[in-house]
C-alpha cells in the first residue's frame, strides 16, 4: 500500500499494488471502532454484499474484503478519470451527444442494479466517476437498499436533496426504483443545463419546488430532450417514466447499443441478487473476511508503516477529501471538487493579502474585518446573486494555510467556477494534486 488517497469520517483509501501483476487498486481501510460509534456496522455489510454482487462495467468493482482485529479492507477498482460533477463543472455544459453517451452508460448500469432488486437511493454526478477511457462508473452504494418488488414500500429518507425524488421527502414510503429514476432526470438536466432544475438556499423553500415540479427547461434543449426530461421529472412517482420507456425513447435510441445490453440483461436476469435479509447479508460478509483475515494481517503492518513515515504535501491535501478516491484538485483537468478546500503556499498573512487582491480582481466584492482571515463577499453573474464565505486556516506545516470556501447563496455550478477562478488566479501559490495517481 503506498500513499493515501482519500480520509472520511470513519475509513480512509490508499493507493495499493497488487505485487503479483503490478495492478493498481483502491483500498478502502474502515476502523472497526469509528464504525460501532456511528452505528454503521450494519449498513456497511449491506454495502459490502450488494457491491460483491454486482458485475457490471459501468460499476465501480469490489474485488477484495479483508480484516483484522481493528480494521476492514475493501479492495476497489481503482477509477482515475475523476468525478462526472466535475467534468460538468469543466465544460460549463455538455452537448447533447456527450451527454447522451454518459446517461445511456447510467441507463444501463442502472437498468442491471434494478434487475437486481437493488434500488442506488444516492445517485448524482458525484456518484458518478469516469475511469481513463472516459467511461462512467458508478459508486458510493453506502445508502442502496433491497427492493424486493414493485410494490413494496422503502421508508429511509436519504439521499441528496437537489437530487431527491419528491415522493422521498414526504417520508411516506417510496419505491426505490422510481426513485432512482427521477435522480437519473436530474442528472440528465445538469450535463446539458450546467446548473440544478431545482435549487435554492433555503431547504424548505427547495424542498417545496421539488415537491410541486416547479422547474423551467433551458432554452437551448431540444424537442426530444426536453420531453425525455418531462416524462422523467414526474412529482407522481406512478406516472413517471421507466426506464424500459427511457430505453425506448427515441432520443435516448441514437448510437445504443441494443445487442451489448440485450446480453447484460439476459446475464441479470440470471444472476439474481439472492440476500434478502441482514442475516443473509452479514453470512456472506464474515465468511469473506474470515476467509481473507491472515493475508490483511501483513496489510496492517504495511500501513502502519506508512502512516509512521509522516504526512507529505501530498497526503495533508488527501486528507481534505471527505472520503472519496480522487485528489482535491487534478493536475490534468484543471478542475476542483465540490469540496472547496485547497492548500496554498505562504504564510496567512501573505496569503490574505493575494486572495483578497484576487476576489478584488474578480469584482466580487470582499469584506473582511481588521486582522480576522475570514473574508465574505458577493458577485453578480448571469445566473443571478451569489455569496460566499472563505476562511484561511495555519496547519501545522510552515509556510501552508488551509483556505475554506463556502457558497451560502447562489447557484452551485456558478459558485464552483467562480472557486476555480480563484485558485487559477492564485497560479503556483494553490498547491495541485500529482497528475498521475502513480508517482
Amino acid at each position: 500500500m503506498g500513499k493515501t488517497l482519500g480520509k472520511g469520517t470513519f475509513s480512509k483509501v490508499k493507493y495499493g499494488i497488487n505485487t503479483d501483476d503490478n495492478h493498481p487498486y483502491a483500498i478502502k481501510i474502515v476502523d472497526k471502532s469509528q464504525l460501532a460509534k456511528e452505528h454503521m456496522e450494519e449498513q456497511l455489510k449491506r454495502e459490502i454484499a450488494i457491491m460483491k454482487h454486482l458485475n457490471h462495467e459501468h460499476i465501480v468493482q469490489m474485488k477484495e474484503v479483508l480484516q483484522t482485529a481493528k480494521h476492514i479492507y475493501i479492495v476497489l477498482e481503482l477509477v482515475t478519470g475523476g468525478e462526472l460533477f466535475d467534468h460538468i463543472v469543466a465544460a460549463k455544459r455538455f452537448d447533447e451527444n456527450t451527454g447522451r453517451k454518459y446517461f445511456q452508460q447510467l441507463i444501463n448500469a442502472i437498468y442491471y442494479c434494478h434487475l437486481q432488486g437493488i434500488a442506488h437511493r444516492d445517485l448524482k454526478p458525484e456518484n458518478l466517476l469516469l475511469d481513463s477511457q472516459d467511461r462512467l462508473k458508478v459508486s458510493d452504494f453506502g445508502l442502496s437498499n433491497l427492493q424486493r418488488s414493485s410494490a413494496e414500500v422503502l421508508q429511509t429518507v436519504c439521499g441528496t436533496p437537489n437530487y431527491v425524488a419528491p415522493e422521498v421527502i414526504k417520508e411516506k414510503g417510496y419505491n426505490g426504483f422510481k426513485a432512482d429514476v427521477w435522480s437519473c432526470g436530474i442528472i440528465l438536466f445538469v450535463m446539458l443545463a450546467g446548473y440544478l432544475p431545482f435549487d435554492d438556499p433555503n431547504m424548505n423553500a427547495l424542498f417545496n419546488k421539488i415537491e410541486r415540479g416547479e422547474y423551467r427547461m433551458a432554452k437551448y434543449f431540444s424537442d426530444e430532450v426536453k420531453d425525455l426530461i418531462t416524462m422523467l421529472l414526474v412529482v407522481n412517482p406512478d406516472k413517471r417514466g421507466t426506464l424500459d420507456q427511457v430505453i425506448s425513447h427515441s432520443w435516448f435510441k441514437v448510437g445504443w447499443d441494443v445487442a451489448k445490453f440485450e446480453e447484460v440483461r439476459q446475464r441479470a436476469m440470471g444472476q439474481k441478487f439472492a440476500p434478502t435479509t441482514t442475516q443473509c447479508n452479514e453470512a456472506i460478509v464474515e465468511a469473506d473476511l474470515t476467509e481473507r483475515q491472515a493475508t490483511a494481517a501483513s496489510a496492517t503492518t504495511t500501513a502502519e508503516a506508512v502512516d509512521a513515515a509522516g504526512l507529505d504535501a501530498f497526503d495533508i491535501v488527501s486528507r481534505l477529501t471527505s472520503g472519496c478516491l480522487n485528489p482535491l484538485m487534478s493536475g490534468t483537468l484543471n478542475v476542483v471538487r465540490r469540496a472547496t478546500r485547497f492548500i496554498a503556499l505562504g504564510s496567512k498573512e501573505t496569503m490574505m493579502a493575494k486572495i483578497m487582491e484576487a476576489l478584488e480582481k474578480a469584482k466580487s466584492n470582499p469584506k473582511a474585518k481588521e486582522g480576522s482571515l475570514e473574508i465574505k463577499g458577493f458577485k453578480n453573474s448571469s445566473k443571478g446573486l451569489l455569496t460566499y464565505q472563505l476562511e484561511i486556516l495555519p496547519t501545522v506545516t510552515q509556510g501552508m494555510v488551509l483556505v475554506e470556501m463556502r457558497r451560502t447563496r447562489g447557484d452551485t455550478l456558478d459558485f464552483h467556477e467562480f472557486y476555480r477562478s480563484l485558485v487559477d488566479a492564485l497560479g503556483p501559490l494553490a498547491l495541485k494534486a500529482p497528475s498521475s495517481t502513480e508517482d
